[in-house]
């Protein structure tokens, strides 16, 4: 063969292979019926689609049947990653655990409760309060290490954000208390010291737990749970997830009335009391001797309102409620500022996980010459409605 006829057969193979390759790579892709998929031994599926005849129109898809590989070896489910210990309130790390964060480590090496830490708070300070009937005085005591990566001093008071919980699913912050050993300083890296906090706890609180994170955390997932109690366990009741949203209370055309429960995906609210005049002009005079008249053609109204949290997010996450959550507005079509007054006690002021109810007082205020008052009550950085609540007043 000439050195011609070779180049000219060259050429004409290698047309061919372009050919070919342009048109695997132009050809449209055809959607096959899932009908005649297989399972070969190793968990791959093999498409015998082309053995299938068309329908037309496309009939229902059965599932395909067992073949000796397919049943020999099912196709693999994933396993889901287990909890971390002390990330949730059902699975607690035990007492007397190291968490290391961050910038910190902190152990909970102490817990004086009851009588015993009543009488510690009351010896701290003369100007300590006891604790209220049905309540009583719990004292932590931390072990904190500065484990920060850079050389600069921190301070200690800003560290750990260091709350408590029980099945009442309330999360309680420190009681405004002198302790016996504060925790106060400045530590360098490997440095540490040691300090208290105290909280006051209900009587009837059981399943106690620490909710224990570095002061600047805003990751959820950094969180940890420490058990006070021994074999301390909570989970949200699975009934929270049967509540069903109500017609009544969800918009203003149809306020909830005093003492019906209108619930939303995440709250239950009930108005239960009402006071308005010179009766609620003098308790919020007596509940604080800084607090201020209303403005001129305006009146405060005192609301007792009872509210739950259901949840709506992962099981321990905790939501705040308190009067800065809740406006009024009437027939003038005025949504009223909220007054920046204290509250009778007990104001309503709780953060609450899954379950967890509280209530207590709020204030509001309208124009004296309004009417058709109704109590509004709207979730802080909630971008959506479904979780807004209307109350009527009169």
């Amino acid at each position: 063969m000439s050195f011609l006829q070779r180049l000219a057969l060259l050429l004409t193979m290698l047309t061919l292979l372009m050919a070919c390759g342009s048109t695997e790579s132009t050809m449209p892709e055809v959607t096959q019926p899932t009908q005649g998929i297989t399972q070969d031994q190793d968990g791959t599926t093999a498409n015998n689609a082309n053995e299938l005849e068309p329908t037309d129109p496309p009939a229902t898809i059965a599932p395909p049947t067992p073949t000796e590989a397919s049943t020999a070896t099912p196709i693999p489910t994933e396993t889901p990653m287990p909890t971390e210990p002390g990330s949730s309130r059902s699975t607690p790390l035990p007492h007397g655990s190291e968490i290391s964060f961050e910038d910190w480590a902190v152990t909970i090496t102490d817990v004086l409760r009851g009588a015993e830490a009543n009488q510690a708070i009351a010896s701290a300070n003369q100007f300590n309060d006891p604790a209220p009937e049905g309540w009583y005085y719990l004292i932590a005591t931390l072990h904190l290490t500065n484990i920060a990566t850079d050389q600069e001093a921190k301070s200690v008071s800003f560290a750990i954000d260091l709350r408590l919980t029980g099945d009442r699913n309330i999360l309680y912050s420190p009681a405004s208390v002198v302790v016996p050993q504060r925790l106060e300083g400045e530590l360098f890296p490997e440095g540490s010291t040691v300090g208290q906090l105290a909280f006051l706890v209900p009587t009837d609180e059981h399943n106690l737990m620490f909710y224990v994170n570095e002061r600047m955390s805003f990751d959820r997932d950094k969180r940890r749970f420490v058990a006070i109690d021994e074999g301390a366990t909570i989970s949200p009741d699975p009934a929270l997830a049967d509540q069903t949203p109500t017609d009544e209370g969800r918009t203003r055309a149809n306020p909830a009335t005093m003492g019906n429960t209108t619930i939303s995906p995440a709250w239950e609210i009930t108005l239960l009391e009402v006071r308005r005049g010179d009766e609620a002009a003098q308790a919020i005079t007596d509940a604080n001797r800084f607090n201020e008249p209303a403005p001129e053609g305006e009146a405060y109204i005192l609301a007792y309102v009872r509210v739950r949290y259901l949840g709506q997010r992962d099981a321990d996450h905790v939501s705040e409620i308190s009067q800065s959550n809740f406006k009024v507005t009437g027939s003038a079509n005025i949504i009223y500022p909220r007054p920046s007054v204290v509250p009778p006690t007990p104001k309503l002021e709780a953060r609450l996980y899954p379950g967890g109810y509280t209530e207590g007082w709020v204030v509001v205020q309208a124009g004296i010459d309004d009417h058709d008052l109704m109590l509004i009550y709207e979730p802080m950085l909630d971008f959506s409605s479904e979780n807004r609540h209307f109350l009527r007043i009169e």
